[in-house]
């Protein structure tokens, strides 16, 4: 009877011990929501960031200019995005890329030379009389670049064209737009000469 009363005790302490146990439910933990990374803002309609200036003055190019500098010749410009620059003295419009008098459709020729201490109305007026005065050459005096410069139409030649002289430390540049044939400021050889009169500048 004694080991009847024992055994009971016993038994219920075995099964108490081999019961599972509950656990506490974890207490979660809070996290911060998830950001993404700022990103700059951007329109869709802002046009693409221009080309500085030079630092030598010289004009900056835009969405329908180009710039052209030539160290060599002492001048830089902005021309019309359709023409093209050889590098040198000669932006033409649709270039042949063929040797010739006619290097594309229009053109614009730069020829240097020495003034030898005469005014670009000096020079002017001696190529104007060498071709003989008349009444179809029409003379003009303007300021490019600050420098005075003259302005020739009319003058005899195969194809119509206009003749720009201006002087910069004793040098002389003729600008020679052909073929002339203009129409109220449409052409792109009037637009060429009009971007080269607003931003013709002489390098120091």
């Amino acid at each position: 009877m004694f080991k009847m009363q024992m055994f009971f005790p016993v038994l219920i302490l075995l099964l108490s011990a081999c019961a599972p146990t509950s656990q506490a439910a974890p207490t979660p933990t809070l996290l911060p929501p998830a950001t993404e990374a700022p990103t700059q803002a951007r329109t869709v309609d802002e046009p693409p960031a221009l080309p500085a200036a030079p630092g030598d003055g010289c004009p900056a190019a835009t969405m329908d200019t180009k710039l052209m500098v030539s160290a060599e010749n002492g001048i830089c410009l902005l021309y019309p995005a359709e023409f093209a620059w050889d590098g040198a003295t000669l932006i033409v419009l649709n270039p042949t890329g063929m040797a010739g008098d006619a290097p594309g459709d229009a053109w614009l020729l730069t020829s240097i030379s020495e003034a030898k201490g005469q005014t670009a109305a000096q020079i002017a007026d001696a190529q104007i009389a060498e071709m003989g005065a008349g009444p179809e050459i029409v003379r003009t005096e303007l300021t490019i670049g600050g420098k005075p410069a003259v302005l020739v139409d009319g003058m005899p030649a195969q194809d119509s064209a206009r003749y720009l002289y201006v002087v910069n430390n004793d040098r002389l540049y003729r600008f020679e737009f052909m073929p002339w044939y203009p129409e109220n400021g449409a052409t792109p050889l009037e637009k060429l000469y009009q971007t080269l009169v607003d931003t013709l500048h002489f390098l120091p």
